[in-house]
């Protein structure tokens, strides 16, 4: 496990070390969705190191955007921001988590973990009812 999952007050923070695996990615999500604090958490922040590796492939996002989908069904009112100085990996990012039939939170891919809290800060509140019941609003 090369990843650190810190609880933080109003979200969590995952810190993973080079190179990130499809595995280890995964995990993290899986183990964030799981935790009753992920349902009161308003952001995740994904640090990312600088040399990730090229293991986060299209198909790895569209894994994880189908895992982020079935926790904004329950829970959307939360904001995933991903740090990375690597440009292409942000650009794959924002394409494979924002792309229509895949998109369910917000997401942002900024190039330090301070962009990325400012960020989260600047946003307001979001007060989006959950489709548990059917219900289903944007």
């Amino acid at each position: 496990m090369s990843y650190e999952i810190t609880w933080e007050p109003e979200g969590v923070l995952a810190t993973f070390a080079a190179p990130v695996t499809v595995r280890d990615l995964i995990g993290s999500v899986r183990k964030m969705h799981a935790d009753s604090r992920f349902d009161e958490g308003r952001y995740v922040i994904n640090q990312l190191p600088d040399d990730t590796g090229p293991a986060l492939t299209e198909d790895a996002l569209i894994e994880l955007a189908a895992l982020n989908y079935g926790a904004y069904t329950s829970h959307p009112n939360c904001r995933i921001a991903f740090v990375t100085a690597d440009v292409a990996l942000g650009q794959l990012i924002e394409q494979v988590l924002t792309r229509p039939g895949l998109a369910s939170y917000q997401v942002k891919v900024l190039n330090s973990l301070t962009a990325a809290r400012d960020w989260l800060d600047s946003q307001p509140d979001l007060h989006l009812m959950s489709s548990v019941m059917g219900l289903r609003l944007r």
